[in-house]
């Protein structure tokens, strides 16, 4: 049942069915693009958008700063995550529109902060596009090297692997949903049965677990800082309110995702951390590799490459989709350029998917310039924080929903559960994350402050002039 089914049968106001109307209109834009997607489609987009690079790079980067602790720094980062994304869910079941983040914002605290909100989260994917495609093509180097140099051939790899991933994206929301949801069933089975026949190989060295906290409380912060940004890409599945099927997938589908995706790293962390010692990974260039091969054997080793492979790529999936999709949510309502919201025969807005791609392609080639990698890495973090600052806003409105619109929200067909408690411990919750963030590069704080700045002028000189307050 839609949520104006539950609407018509719960209110029968002449009031209340000119405000449903008005709803319908405003968030429901059928006509532009196509409901075809399942709870399993937006699922698969949420875990493949954070079961990607940093399950086999960061996890090993925090244990590096935090030991055997690392396993509970990333179980927290995930509750954090948990309780934010699933507060604003709220809004993505009241507002289903492509524009989420920018619809939401702009409604509850006005167009200014919804345009800085929606262009931080497209600013964030579209950087994390470029990263994770080099961290993919790096992986791609194991099955085989394009030329003497790695960095040169991981390029390569890069170049290819986001082309594909975009050639897919323009095929339709369906077939996204679809090649994601192969690709995560099997990139979770391998993880599963790692964690589970790992721990049942007899190889694990309990001692590999102590001492527990070897960097104290410090290297504990610095390792839930590298756990948000492992974990920051589910809110990616709340852009699909323009053509998910039934409205009240989305928060069943962010709160599986949530659960799926900490099950898989809390387990395999575990497995890993006993199979092959922390103190050793330095040195290695894929712990999960090297652990998979001391239980199992090369055959194992090779196996968890490719699932490294499978999950960097699900990650791209997730990314290209979020960016392409708010991107015409804002410029349905005029926030961004009319030309973002052209879709092709496959009702996919195609120019949305370019844009992400072409950002990408700069983002590679910055990242292959040996004197500015430096300030590529600052790229990636800054990434997080102004991400982080989108959820605030996002946070924010879902607060502010109630009070602001109580007979609309009040006869949504899901409310945040205890939202009393789960609200303030979201706010709490991205309290801490910022803290991590922040106390991980303090020097960041100046760039992503930059950032906003910037977004505030594009609101200033563009979006202002061209706002749609009908859409």
């Amino acid at each position: 049942m839609s949520i104006y089914s539950i609407y018509l049968t719960t209110v029968n106001s002449t009031d209340s069915m000119n405000h449903i109307k008005i709803l319908r209109g405003k968030f429901m834009s059928e006509n532009k693009l196509v409901r075809k997607m399942s709870f399993w489609h937006i699922w698969a987009i949420g875990v493949g958008s954070v079961v990607g690079d940093g399950i086999f790079v960061l996890i090993a980067q925090g244990a590096q700063v935090s030991g055997p602790s690392s396993i509970i720094a990333y179980f927290i980062a995930g509750l954090l995550m948990m309780v934010i994304m699933i507060s604003i869910a709220v809004l993505a079941v009241g507002m289903p529109k492509a524009g989420s983040l920018h619809s939401w914002s702009s409604r509850m605290l006005g167009p200014g902060i919804g345009t800085v909100t929606g262009l931080s989260y497209i600013a964030m994917n579209v950087i994390f596009l470029g990263s994770v495609s080099i961290a993919n093509g790096a992986i791609s180097n194991y099955f085989f090297q394009w030329t003497a140099s790695p960095a040169l051939s991981a390029a390569i790899w890069a170049v290819l692997l986001v082309s594909l991933v975009s050639g897919i994206a323009l095929l339709g929301g369906n077939v996204t949903g679809r090649t994601q949801l192969v690709l995560v069933i099997g990139l979770t089975s391998v993880m599963l049965l790692f964690s589970i026949f790992g721990s049942l190989s007899g190889k694990i060295d309990i001692t590999n677990y102590t001492p527990f906290m070897p960097f104290g409380f410090k290297g504990l912060w610095a390792a839930i800082g590298m756990g948000i940004y492992a974990y920051i890409g589910p809110l990616s599945l709340l852009t699909a309110g323009s053509e998910v099927k039934k409205v009240t997938d989305l928060p069943k589908a962010m709160f599986w995702s949530v659960i799926t995706f900490l099950v898989i790293y809390t387990t395999s962390m575990i497995v890993m951390i006993g199979l092959v010692n922390f103190g050793s990974y330095a040195t290695m260039e894929s712990p999960y590799t090297a652990a998979a091969q001391s239980a199992f054997g090369r055959g194992a080793g090779l196996i968890m490459n490719l699932a490294a492979w499978v999950a960097a790529f699900t990650c791209l999936v997730g990314e290209v989709f979020a960016s392409s999709r708010l991107l015409f949510g804002m410029a349905e309502e005029g926030a961004v350029p009319k030309v973002f919201m052209k879709l092709n025969k496959n009702s996919v807005p195609f120019v949305g998917v370019i844009f992400a791609w072409s950002f990408a392609m700069v983002m590679i080639i910055i990242g292959n310039i040996k004197v500015i990698e430096a300030f590529y890495l600052e790229l990636a973090m800054i990434a997080c924080e102004i991400g982080a600052m989108a959820w605030f806003f996002s946070l924010l409105s879902a607060s502010l929903y109630k009070k602001k619109f109580p007979d609309e929200y009040n006869a949504l067909p899901w409310h945040i559960p205890g939202r009393s408690v789960l609200l303030p411990l979201a706010f709490l919750g991205w309290g801490v994350v910022m803290f991590a963030l922040y106390s991980s590069d303090p020097p960041s704080i100046i760039y992503s402050a930059i950032a906003m700045l910037i977004f505030v002028l594009v609101y200033q000189l563009y979006s202002k002039k061209h706002l749609n307050p009908e859409v």
